[in-house]
């Protein structure tokens, strides 16, 4: 194998983990939003917020917050379930950019991680290219990780509440 061989080697590597990175800990935390979510189905009525148990990120999202402000034992995680709301919405789409995306270039570009996305608008296909600054990356997988503990956190402190408050068990 030759240096350049050798060089695409190590970048496909790079960006693999890079990517891979971002689908576990995008994988961890919405997870425990599941579990949230199945909890707050389950043990605090939320089938008056949806006629069947979200599956996809928006549905789960409004439906959160819709048994959030509606259910007062959980009153006092109200604002930290709207916090973790919105940085999964912040967060989703630059994940969606990933995962959905195409590899634009195998080998960083002015020290960027390179994707291609095609969207669908008006009924036509539309590129765009989609950029990650290597040093935006660690910032990015911070966040994530953080989501996963917020999350994390909020489904514990819900299971805890249901536990410490049988009357609400369905």
């Amino acid at each position: 194998m030759n240096h350049g061989e050798s060089q695409d080697a190590d970048d496909l590597d790079a960006i693999a983990k890079a990517v891979g990175l971002v689908v576990l800990q995008w994988g961890q935390a919405e997870q425990s939003l599941d579990l949230l979510v199945a909890k707050l189905w389950h043990s605090f009525n939320g089938k008056r917020h949806a006629k069947k148990i979200p599956w996809m990120l928006q549905q789960k999202i409004k439906f959160v917050r819709a048994c959030m402000l509606s259910e007062a034992t959980l009153s006092q995680f109200r604002t930290t379930a709207e916090e973790l709301l919105e940085r999964f919405e912040a967060l989703s789409s630059v994940r969606h950019d990933l995962i959905h995306g195409a590899v634009a270039a195998l080998s960083p570009v002015d020290n960027a991680f390179v994707f291609s996305k095609l969207d669908i608008r008006d009924g036509y296909h539309h590129h765009r290219e989609v950029r990650i600054e290597a040093s935006e990356y660690p910032r990015l997988v911070g966040k994530l990780i953080e989501l996963g503990r917020m999350a994390h956190e909020l489904a514990a402190a819900v299971f805890d509440v249901v536990e410490g408050n049988a009357s609400h068990i369905k």
